[in-house]
């Protein structure tokens, strides 16, 4: 699993590992697109214009709502997909500095470990999910 490491200028978050990727559905756009272009955009692995939905498994959806200060409130809507790649070379990715500072592949024994060390985005519904589609496989 590729996990990426959030820039360390970040708003919220910041130094922390994540899912990779996340972002946000541009209007008239939809959630496969968006997660294809949000790839593209914060690790460079371009998957051209043609998404190919068998690659893509959708996984979850859920509404989230956080509270970062008293003028930074979150409601979200959220979207998982898993992208199956199996040629994916973590050397050939060019990071978006702005977005992120690091990647790297993640076993499930590193996921539990940087879940119980509260270094990952605190998306504890989504690290449940992958755990058991990993496991799945």
């Amino acid at each position: 699993m590729l996990l990426q490491q959030r820039s360390k200028n970040k708003d919220k978050n910041a130094n922390m590992w994540d899912v990779s990727v996340a972002g946000h559905i541009a209007s008239g756009q939809d959630a496969l697109s968006a997660a294809a272009r949000e790839i593209n955009e914060e690790v460079s692995i371009n998957l051209g214009y043609h998404i190919d939905i068998k690659d893509f498994r959708y996984m979850y959806s859920f509404r989230k709502e956080e509270k970062f200060a008293d003028d930074f409130i979150e409601r979200q809507f959220y979207d998982l997909f898993v992208l199956r790649k199996n040629d994916l070379d973590i050397e050939n990715i060019t990071m978006q500095e702005e977005e992120v500072q690091a990647v790297k592949l993640c076993s499930i024994s590193e996921l539990r470990q940087l879940r119980k060390t509260k270094d990952l985005v605190p998306r504890e519904e989504v690290y449940t999910i992958l755990e058991k589609y990993i496991f799945s496989l």
